[in-house]
């Protein structure tokens, strides 16, 4: 499926390097989330102090940063999952997201694929991981997961699966959620 041209509207997710990724599910069942992935410019240069751990996180001006999308495929209540893991504050695409310390987005050096997210709990029982088949990046995208510090936007709000245009729509509207995350690598 052709991917939309982006606009160079400073804000706009980038849709050149975007790719979708299905987690794995039983046959016949939904996969619980649908995962998408793509890159935005962040505008400006920001500090962000995590208020739990008083890790800072700076990111500087014009930085590219992966962005994954996780949408639900259906309800977050009819997916077995703590939705309050969830309740991120809202992005406005002109700031940089707030830091969160729980979530990580995982990659792999070897092969230069995406392998999933996961929230790191109190417990080994209570961390949950959402691994995706591997994802093989680009190389402008792998590019992007060696910024210092590594790091990517973590976003939600929509449900389904949605198009770049309405990624980039929500993005415009206020209507996605993200926190900026460490990026892992396996």
């Amino acid at each position: 499926m052709p991917q939309p041209k982006s606009t160079k509207e400073p804000n706009d997710l980038n849709q050149e390097h975007g790719t979708m990724t299905t987690p794995p599910h039983s046959p016949g069942r939904l996969p619980a989330f649908n995962i998408g992935l793509t890159h935005v410019t962040l505008p400006t240069s920001q500090v962000q102090v995590n208020r739990l751990t008083e890790l800072i996180n700076e990111v500087t001006l014009g930085t590219d940063v992966i962005v994954i999308v996780v949408s639900p495929a259906t309800h977050l209540a009819e997916t077995g999952v703590d939705p309050s893991r969830f309740i991120w504050p809202t992005w406005q695409g002109e700031t940089i997201p707030e830091a969160h310390q729980k979530w990580k987005a995982i990659f792999a050096t070897q092969d230069r694929t995406f392998r999933g997210i996961y929230y790191e709990g109190p417990t080994l029982e209570e961390t949950q991981t959402f691994r995706v088949p591997a994802t093989v990046l680009s190389d402008a995208m792998w590019k992007m997961t060696q910024n210092e510090p590594p790091c990517a936007v973590l976003c939600t709000g929509l449900t389904g699966d949605p198009s770049a245009a309405e990624i980039t729509t929500a993005l415009k509207e206020g209507r996605l959620q993200a926190v900026l995350v460490e990026a892992l690598f396996a």
